[in-house]
């Protein structure tokens, strides 16, 4: 057990983001839950999308 009280240093760290978008050309895609962005790639360059 450690003594850090219960609740902190657990806390998410702002909301999660609701588009992918491609860093390289702009393309947006929905953001599937449960899925990382840069697990999914633009359809169009094949880069790695990042959370909008």
């Amino acid at each position: 057990m450690t003594d850090i009280p219960y609740g902190r240093g657990r806390q998410r760290r702002g909301n999660p983001p609701t588009k992918c978008v491609c860093p390289q050309c702009g393309h947006t895609a929905e953001k599937t839950p449960g899925v990382p962005c840069r697990s999914m790639k633009c359809p169009k360059c094949g880069v790695p999308l990042m959370g909008e």
